[in-house]
């Protein structure tokens, strides 16, 4: 075999190796949101983080009311390692059940979808078990 040919081949396989050690160190995370409750009163406040999207890139934050229509797209940018927090004021929110999700512009994945009820029902005075009565 021809120098040129062994060497083509030896480039060819130290080529792959090098994309196979690089996609094993940098994992995909799928993105993740959590939310302060699942169940809220009106007026208060409800808490979102979230993970694992692109450090210093726009995300797309989706939210469907409870009749299914839904908000406009709000963009958020996320901070160097990949994360976000945002407040939603449920006082804008119908009573019922509404959907969040967020897609990460820049990889295209959507993270999970979080559920929670916006409702009459206020904690007793005093119980600050919930977020958002301030």
């Amino acid at each position: 075999m021809p120098f040129g040919k062994v060497h083509c081949a030896a480039l060819f396989v130290l080529a792959i190796a090098v994309v196979a050690i690089a996609s094993s160190c940098s994992p995909q995370v799928n993105p993740q949101i959590r939310i302060s409750s699942e169940r809220i009163p009106r007026h208060w406040k409800l808490e979102v983080h979230g993970t694992g999207f692109t450090p210093t890139h726009t995300i797309s934050s989706h939210l469907r009311r409870s009749d299914g229509s839904e908000f406009p797209v709000l963009p958020i940018l996320t901070d160097a390692h990949g994360e976000f927090t945002h407040t939603i004021d449920t006082m804008i929110l119908e009573l019922g059940t509404h959907e969040l999700w967020v897609v990460d512009d820049q990889s295209g994945r959507p993270s999970n979808h979080a559920h929670f009820e916006v409702t009459f029902d206020y904690p007793p005075p005093g119980d600050r078990s919930r977020s958002g009565g301030d």
